[in-house]
């Protein structure tokens, strides 16, 4: 995807092509030379014509060593490689070269047997990056006539583009910014190439598992042997030079023996064998590694190094690898039936993809998540996350048909901007339910000695999941309740609850539950049947509540008083549900509280409609609180979900190209030291290029015709900027980059401002700013805001009735 890419020096990013292979983009430098001439020297006659525009037999050596000379103000060359540091092949490259203004000409070559892999848009994106973060606000390129396949790149990228033909040459010109249509068909390439390379990790044909073992205590025996309990679909080989047979299945020697080559290889073996193996696997073919063995970046320096060899290798062959330090993987599908992990039974069938950074917890929660009746669709046990992260398996579930949720543990964020930006997308489609570990401090370094990462601030996840959709849970316990809910009943359509129970007590508890977490008790309200009740009692309340239109959805608690049969009342409150359906034709969640039976409670058979059947099974919680608490959550949810998606305001008429010159000749002059805040001049011009007037303070207003907000933006080096809006006696709100149009709406109403006062225009402004200008590391303002709902009129200096005080504006060292 498009982005302003800051600092091109030494620019390097692993990337995944359409059918999941991945490759290495890189920068092209002087020691590249040798590398270059053999790459185009390998080319056909017919695509060096395509390129030159004309019968071009080869290029001087004199053209190849400018495309490696790295100076990105004047010219830039990207590699697309594959293979090992010392032994790099080059598959494509794409190069722009400045033509003495702020308009840089650009062009491809890529190796026929690689053509149509979508290189050249992966390069056509990150090269505009380069250029835009260089100064240049623009890309032209001449075109052949015949030379359909980089029409189809400068048509298909996205980006809008202008085009001339004349002499059998099609001339195209693109401003560098990323509009809807850029962002939109970017982030479909990335989540299909993201899915596919995958497959090989959760849908194998064929697995090896490296060091299972006849010994029944050891990690590789217990792999292998669970692989073959789960009935896999494909063929899995025991890879031992020192038996003949493992589990009764023949052994192989080594992977090189083995007579196919495997999709998946397991590497059950020390940390210090892991490499050499690893290479023998991905010379065999293996697209997926599986590294179970702990000793790499977790344990410090040495075994951080040895991590990052791990990595290097894994994708010099444009493979994926799950962990090292992890539980493994399993995938419950029909068609694979695989559990590649340490977990001793497959659980049960189900929508809901797991991803967990914590192993020995995994193997926990899968147990846990079997008694309380939830089902999985896929698991996957990350550990030190070297590779494969909870973004890659977001991007996988959101294709996968066999997941409905997405269940995260996480201690750490890999990248907190890329999985808000994939959260946020995913959750319009299908529920993210997240626990985040690791709030406290405490918490924070256990982590960062268990994972070798560094967990982040509690206020910025917070921020993140609130703008992304993402359900939070405090707890395991809520995760699973949480999760019950989201996989066998509706979602709900608003907010309005109706509460039935045997039991005065029980039901009092349910109801103050209910209100205190935002719900509204309505319909026939709270029902108490009292301690007799019977079956036939319950089925005509519940009908009666669910068939209520002021009834959103359905609390029916139980409380057993002697000799009863809590699955009769279970029963009879499903066929009231059925009934309701029917007769209304809303699905609306219903909810147990059986006091003593938690977990999925199986009711008959169900009547089929869009979400699978309803009521197939229920949620049955424990006490009543936790029913709330869930149903809560989910409510939250479904709001979110009814909301239009948010869009990243975007205003004509901007002088972004200029402000990126501005900043990049302030950077350029500053170094080699730390280039220094803006003078307040400088400030105000580069506010007025994105259309914000600065002025001068207000002064007090005793009439308190408006309020003063204070803007204050900073960087993290994790989440990237991050605004606070302070309003006095509202307090402070946290928010991630880039906001949205609903995310600007949402500030405004939680600074109790009115819609209209025309802070939201400003805010929309500065984060096109934000997004033009990634240098900008703070951002400091105080605006005086009109409290009245519509503007007053008169010649104020940005949008109706809004003043912006002096901005201080500092900068990172690029």
């Amino acid at each position: 995807m498009f982005s302003i890419i800051s600092d091109g020096a030494g620019y390097r990013e692993f990337v995944l092509l359409k059918d999941g292979q991945g490759i290495l983009l890189r920068t092209a430098l002087p020691e590249d030379v040798e590398r270059v001439e053999a790459f185009i020297r390998g080319l056909s006659r017919e695509t060096l014509a395509m390129r030159f525009m004309g019968g071009v037999a080869g290029v001087s050596r004199t053209y190849i060593e400018e495309l490696c000379d790295e100076s990105p103000h004047q010219r830039a060359c990207l590699l697309a490689v594959e293979g090992d540091e010392a032994d790099q092949r080059v598959l494509g490259l794409g190069n722009y070269i400045g033509k003495g203004g702020a308009i840089a000409e650009v062009g491809f070559m890529v190796a026929e047997p690689h053509q149509g892999r979508g290189i050249s848009t992966l390069l056509l994106e990150r090269l505009a990056g380069l250029a835009a973060g260089a100064g240049y606000v623009g890309f032209e390129a001449d075109v052949l006539y015949g030379n359909e396949k980089m029409t189809n790149v400068f048509r298909d990228s996205g980006f809008e583009t202008r085009r001339a033909m004349e002499g059998g040459i099609i001339h195209v010109e693109f401003p560098l910014s990323a509009p809807q249509a850029q962002r939109e068909r970017a982030e479909m390439r990335e989540r299909v190439a993201a899915a596919n390379s995958l497959v090989p990790l959760l849908r194998p044909r064929t697995v090896a598992v490296v060091g299972a073992s006849r010994d029944p205590a050891s990690m590789g025996n217990a792999i292998f042997r669970h692989i073959l309990q789960s009935r896999f679909k494909g063929t899995v080989y025991p890879v031992n030079p020192k038996a003949q047979a493992i589990e009764g299945v023949q052994a192989h020697a080594s992977l090189e023996s083995l007579p196919d080559s495997p999709d998946l290889v397991v590497l059950a073996v020390p940390a210090t064998k892991v490499i050499p193996l690893a290479k023998e696997a991905l010379d065999k073919g293996a697209r997926g590694l599986l590294v179970l063995a702990a000793g790499f970046a977790e344990t410090g320096p040495e075994g951080a190094r040895r991590q990052e060899r791990l990595v290097r290798l894994v994708r010099s062959r444009g493979a994926r690898l799950v962990g090292p330090n992890c539980l493994g993987l399993l995938n419950t599908n029909a068609t694979v039936q695989l559990n590649a992990s340490l977990a001793t039974a497959m659980p049960p069938r189900g929508r809901v993809g797991f991803f967990s950074h914590s192993a020995a917890l995994g193997v926990v929660i899968l147990q846990y998540a079997a008694e309380r009746g939830l089902g999985f669709s896929s698991f996957v046990s990350a550990g030190n996350r070297a590779d494969v992260s909870g973004n890659d398996l977001l991007q996988y579930w959101e294709e996968d048909p066999d997941t409905d949720v997405a269940l995260l543990y996480l201690e750490t964020f890999g990248n907190p901007r890329r999985f808000a930006r994939l959260a946020r997308r995913i959750s319009r489609r299908k529920p993210v339910l997240c626990v985040k570990s690791a709030r406290s401090h405490a918490g924070r370094r256990v982590a960062q000695a268990h994972i070798a990462a560094s967990p982040r601030n509690d206020a910025e996840v917070e921020a993140l999941f609130h703008q992304a959709g993402v359900i939070r849970a405090d707890t395991l316990e809520e995760l699973f309740d949480i999760a019950l809910l989201l996989s066998h009943q509706p979602l709900p359509r608003g907010n309005r609850v109706a509460v039935v129970s045997n039991s005065g007590g029980v039901a009092t508890i349910c109801a103050d539950a209910c209100e205190s977490r935002g719900m509204r008790i309505s319909g026939p309200g709270v029902v108490d049947l009292h301690a007799l009740a019977t079956a036939e009692h319950y089925e005509r309340a519940c009908l009666e509540a669910l068939e209520h239109p002021e009834v959103d959805a359905l609390i029916a608690t139980f409380a057993c008083v002697g000799a009863c049969d809590p699955a009769t009342v279970a029963r009879a409150i499903r066929r009231a549900a059925v009934r309701a359906e029917r007769s209304t034709g809303i699905a609306k969640p219903t909810l147990l509280s059986l006091m003593g039976v938690s977990g999925a409670v199986p009711v008959g058979t169900a009547s089929q409609n869009g979400h699978g059947g309803v009521h197939r099974t229920f949620p049955s919680y424990r006490f009543p609180e936790s029913a709330a608490l869930a149903l809560s959550k989910v409510v939250e949810y479904a709001h979110v979900r009814l909301q239009p998606p948010g869009r990243i305001l975007a205003y004509d008429g901007l002088e972004a190209g200029e402000a990126r010159q501005t900043v990049e000749r302030h950077l350029e002059e500053s170094l080699p030291q730390a280039p220094p805040a803006f003078t307040e001049a400088q400030s105000r011009d580069l506010l007025t290029c994105f259309g914000i007037t600065v002025a001068e303070p207000l002064p007090a207003d005793p009439a308190a015709r408006s309020t003063q907000v204070v803007l204050s933006l900073s960087a993290d080096p994790d989440f990237g900027p991050i605004w606070r809006f302070r309003r006095p006696s509202v307090g402070s709100i946290l928010r991630i980059t880039p906001l949205t149009d609903l995310d600007i709406a949402d500030v405004i109403a939680r600074l109790h401002l009115p819609p209209a006062c025309g802070l939201a225009e400003t805010l929309g402004r500065l984060t096109q700013l934000v997004e033009e200008l990634p240098w900008i590391s703070t951002l400091e303002a105080q605006v005086a805001v009109p409290l009245a709902e519509a503007a007053p009129p008169g010649a104020l200096p940005l949008q109706p009735g809004l003043t912006m005080a002096f901005s201080q504006v500092g900068f990172r060292t690029p």
